[in-house]
C-alpha cells in the first residue's frame, strides 16, 4: 500500500444485510473499494409486534461484527465507522440495542436518523453524476428515504419506516401476492408520500435509486435485453420497463420467481414489495427515468468522514479522474494534460473553434487515460485499456459515453480497418462510429505528437487550409525517437477525418 493512503472500514448495520466496506482512500479525499463482504441478517423481520429486537436475535450478529473486525485487522484498516438504520433506528429498545451490540462487538455504533441516512444517500450520489437537478430514493429493508436535490445541493428529505423486507411481511403472503395486496401496498405509500409537498415540485426530473431492489431490476432488465455492458451504476430503467415489471413480476408465484434469470433467490420474495414502493413513488412525483447509483449510503459516510466541511464535489467526472491517477500512476499528469492540450488545439483547428460539449468530454477522458492499460502490460496496453475503461468506475459518464471512451482512449493503428461499434451496437449511436475512429485518430496523433516526456520543449500549432491541416512544430530540437511514430498516426489520421496533413520542424532559431 502507497504510504500516502490510507484505508477505512463502514459498517453497515441495515435491515435486510450487514454489510463492511473497506476502501482504499488518498490524502485528496479519493477511494477505491479493496474488500466487501455481506451477511444477510433480515433484522426487520425478527422485530416483535411490541417493536423490539431480542436479546436472542442480537446475538446472531454479534460473531458477524467480530469476524468484521479481524477482516478490518487483516486489511490494516486504520479507521472504522460502523452505523445502524432503520430496523434498530425504529426499535422500540435501540438505545439498549446499540449498548448491547456496542459493548459485545467492542466498536462504537452510531445509530444513522432518517434524515442522516437520506442525506448519506445524497452524496452518494452527488459525487457520482454529474447532475444538477433530482431526487434519491433509497428502498432499504425496513425504511424509505426520499431526497431532492437542486444545483448539486441538498433541498429535502423524508425516511418512511417501511421498506422492501417489512412491507413484505405487513402486505405479502411468503412473496406471493393478489391484485388486492399490491393496490393495498400502494395506497398505504400514497397515504405517506401526501404529506410532502415538495415531492411534487420536481416533475420530470430523474430519479436514482439506491439499494437492492433497484440493482435487482437492472440486472433483470440487463439479463432481458443482453445488454452488452453489465454495469448497474448508470443503468437507466425506461418508464415503459418499470411498468413491465409491474405488470408482471407480482402475479408471478414466488416459486417461479426464484427462477428469473438476474434475480438472487434471496430477493425473490422482497423484489415485489421493493417494485411496488418504487414505482409508486416514480409515479407520484413524476420521474422522467430511473438510474441506478452504485454509490449510497456507504459511500455517503465515507464522504462524510473523510470531507465533513466540504463532501459535495464541483465535478464528479473531475474527482473520479483525478482519484484513477493518484491510484494507477501510469503516467504523470503533466504529461497527460500535455497530450490533452494538443488534441484540444487539434479539434478546435479542425472544427473552427465550435465543438459539441460532448467531444470536448470523450476527447479529455481518453486523453488521461489512454496509458492506462500500461499498468497491467505496457507491450499489450491497448487492449487492457479498453477493458479496464469498459470496467472502470469513472462516474459522472453515461454508458454510451463510457463505451465511446474505452474505444477511442484503447485506438491503434490496426483500428481503422475494423467496425469497432458492434459489439455495443445496443448502446451506441449508429454515427458513432464515425466518432471513434475520429477521436481516436486524433488522441492517438496527439500522443505522437508530444515529447514531454523525452525532455524537448515545442509548441504545436495546428491550422485549416482548405482540404488540409498544416501543423507547426515550433521547438529547441526534432525529436528523433518519435518520427515512426509520428508517421504510422498520421496515415489513420488522413484516413480518419479524409485530410492532407503538412507538418513543418521550425527551430526556436529559426523562428527568432
Amino acid at each position: 500500500m502507497n504510504n500516502d493512503f490510507s484505508r477505512i472500514g463502514i459498517i453497515d448495520i441495515g435491515s435486510n444485510s450487514i454489510r463492511l466496506v473497506i476502501y482504499e482512500t488518498t490524502p485528496e479525499g479519493g477511494y477505491r473499494i479493496i474488500k466487501e463482504s455481506k451477511y444477510s441478517a433480515r433484522l426487520s423481520e425478527k422485530i416483535t409486534k411490541e417493536g423490539r429486537l431480542e436479546r436472542e436475535a442480537l446475538e446472531t450478529i454479534v460473531p458477524v461484527l467480530l469476524q468484521f473486525k479481524m477482516v478490518c485487522r487483516v486489511y490494516g484498516v486504520s479507521r472504522v465507522r460502523t452505523g445502524a438504520t432503520a430496523a434498530i433506528r425504529n426499535a422500540a429498545n435501540s438505545e439498549e440495542i446499540t449498548s448491547f451490540l456496542s459493548d459485545a462487538a467492542e466498536m462504537p455504533i452510531e445509530i444513522i436518523s432518517g434524515q442522516q441516512e437520506a442525506y448519506f444517500g445524497f452524496l452518494g450520489v452527488i459525487n457520482a453524476f454529474d447532475v444538477e437537478d433530482g431526487f434519491v430514493i433509497d428502498i432499504g429493508g425496513g425504511s424509505t428515504e426520499i431526497t431532492l436535490f437542486q444545483n448539486r445541493s441538498y433541498r429535502h428529505s423524508i425516511s418512511f419506516p417501511f421498506g422492501a423486507v417489512n412491507t413484505n411481511v405487513m402486505f405479502g403472503q411468503g412473496g406471493n401476492w393478489s391484485g388486492e395486496q399490491v393496490r393495498r401496498l400502494e395506497a398505504f405509500v400514497r397515504e405517506h408520500l401526501a404529506d410532502c409537498d415538495w415531492l411534487r415540485a420536481g416533475k420530470g426530473l430523474p430519479l436514482y435509486g439506491l439499494g437492492g431492489t433497484l440493482r435487482t431490476l437492472g440486472k433483470m432488465d440487463q439479463k432481458g435485453r443482453n445488454y452488452s455492458l453489465p454495469n448497474s451504476h448508470g443503468y437507466t430503467i425506461s418508464t415503459e420497463t418499470i411498468k413491465r415489471f409491474m405488470e408482471t413480476l407480482p402475479a408471478m408465484s414466488y416459486d417461479k420467481r426464484k427462477n428469473i434469470d438476474g434475480l438472487s433467490k434471496s430477493r425473490a420474495d422482497i423484489i415485489v414489495s421493493g417494485l411496488i414502493i418504487f414505482h409508486t413513488v416514480y409515479q407520484y412525483i413524476g420521474a422522467g427515468q430511473a438510474v441506478i447509483s452504485g454509490e449510497g449510503l456507504r459511500e455517503g459516510m465515507l464522504h462524510d468522514l473523510l470531507e465533513p466541511e466540504h463532501p459535495v464535489r464541483a465535478s464528479a467526472l473531475e474527482y473520479s479522474l483525478g482519484t484513477l491517477r493518484r491510484l494507477n500512476g501510469e503516467a504523470s499528469a503533466d504529461f497527460l494534460y500535455d497530450v490533452h492540450k494538443i488534441a484540444q488545439s487539434l479539434y478546435a483547428a479542425l472544427k473552427g473553434g465550435s465543438a459539441s460539449n460532448e467531444q470536448e468530454i470523450l476527447i479529455y477522458v481518453s486523453a488521461m487515460l489512454y496509458r492506462v492499460g500500461a499498468n497491467i502490460n505496457y507491450y499489450q496496453s491497448k487492449r487492457h485499456t479498453r477493458y479496464w475503461l469498459m470496467n472502470s468506475p469513472i462516474r459522472g459518464l453515461t454508458h454510451r459515453q463510457l463505451v465511446l471512451c474505452a474505444m477511442i482512449a484503447s485506438y491503434s493503428t490496426k483500428s481503422r480497418k475494423q467496425k469497432l461499434s458492434t459489439d455495443h451496437k445496443d448502446i451506441l449511436l449508429p454515427s458513432d462510429e464515425e466518432w471513434i475512429h475520429k477521436l481516436g485518430s486524433l488522441v492517438q496523433l496527439s500522443a505522437a505528437l508530444d515529447n514531454g516526456e523525452s525532455g524537448i520543449e515545442q509548441q504545436i500549432n495546428p491550422r485549416l487550409n482548405g482540404g488540409s491541416l498544416d501543423i507547426e512544430i515550433l521547438g529547441n530540437q526534432r525529436s528523433l525517437l518519435k518520427l515512426e511514430e509520428i508517421d504510422n498516426a498520421l496515415k489513420v489520421f488522413r484516413n480518419a477525418w479524409d485530410l492532407k496533413i503538412k507538418l513543418e520542424y521550425i527551430s526556436n532559431s529559426q523562428h527568432a
